[in-house]
Formats: C-alpha cells, structure tokens, sequence
C-alpha cells in the first residue's frame, strides 16, 4: 500500500511540476518576457536611453493608460498649448506631434520617444 501512495505521491509532483513550467495558457499567448509584451491597443514608443514606453489611449481621447510591467495609470487629458497633455496631478505625458515625454514630480522618466510598432 506505501508503494502505492509513493507511486500517486511522484505522478502528482510531476504534473504540478509540469504545470509550473507554463507551457499552458489560456487567454492566448503570451510572450516569455512580461517587458517585451505590448498589450493590445498599446502604443509603443522608443524613446532616448533605449527606454521604451507603452501608452494605451482611450477611443474618446480623454485619458491615457501608461503601462509599465508591473502596473498602469491613467492620466487625464488636460490643456496645452501646440499638443497633448495628459495628468494626474503627479505624472504629465506631452504628446507634440510625433514626439512623446512622460514626466513624474517634475523628474522627465521618457524623453524624446517616436512611435514604434504598436497600436
């Protein structure tokens, strides 16, 4: 009988191990590096120092998503003189033209990002 619950004990720890390797998943798929990943919908951007920024905007144009791997925000559109501006108070994207910066407390994170290959 111990045998026999070894023998269950090893094709259990064999399948959680087979299932950790993620092989399988189910909402399509799914790069093997979460920050090579562009979300659908997203634009991606190239910006200086070999940085990228991925920004999904809304269909009705009031708000921007900015997704890093590990979360998103959303920023609101706001007023600006030749371009875009979106803001939570604390982190501002400045769209002009074909050119993109992200700023957060002031600090420029992103600067001089051209559209890439996303949405």
């Amino acid at each position: 009988m111990t045998r026999l619950r070894m023998r269950i004990a090893a094709a259990g720890a064999a399948a959680l191990l087979t299932a950790c390797s993620g092989g399988w998943w189910p909402f399509g798929a799914r790069s093997s590096d979460p920050a090579t990943r562009i979300p659908p919908g997203a634009t991606e951007y190239s910006c200086a120092g070999n940085k990228r920024l991925l920004v999904r905007y809304t269909p009705d144009g009031k708000s921007a998503w900015v997704i890093y791997p590990d979360r998103e925000f959303r920023l609101d559109r706001g007023s600006a003189a030749g371009g875009e501006r979106f803001t939570n108070g604390v982190s501002t994207l400045s769209v002009q033209g074909d050119e993109v910066m992200l700023e957060d407390s002031g600090a420029r994170l992103f600067t001089d990002c051209k559209r890439g290959q996303g949405g």
